[in-house]
């Protein structure tokens, strides 16, 4: 799971110095790259309360810790909704759909480095 996570945070990083290179390019385009980036961040954040969420549920199946309660799903949709409102409370900085779309980039980035990684094994 590590290698997965590092090399979609790798790719995360790439996409992220592109749109930092879009922003100071194209100055009409700002407002959809900042929401963009924005939403990449909140991708990032709520992988890795996955990837933590992942480890728990593994180590108390394992036996080797009582079973944990969190919010789990609930701080991954937070996390998205203080997105959402930020975009439409700042909608002169931040564009609403390219915040929302970048929210979702991770998962697709974590699908991509999974398979490619399986695919290396087997």
């Amino acid at each position: 799971m590590d290698k997965i996570m590092t090399t979609a945070v790798r790719t995360l990083l790439l996409v992220t110095a592109a749109s930092l290179f879009v922003w100071a390019i194209v100055p009409e385009w700002r407002t959809i790259t900042l929401g963009l980036l924005l939403g990449l961040l909140a991708s990032y954040m709520n992988a890795f309360l996955l990837k933590r969420r992942v480890e728990l549920v593994a180590l108390g199946a394992a036996g080797g810790g009582a079973r944990r309660m969190g919010l789990g799903l609930g701080s991954r949709i937070a996390t998205v909704l203080l997105v959402a409102m930020l975009a439409y409370r700042f909608p002169e900085k931040f564009s609403m759909p390219a915040a929302l779309a970048g929210c979702m980039v991770m998962p697709f980035i974590l699908l991509v480095a999974a398979y490619i990684y399986n695919k290396r094994q087997s």
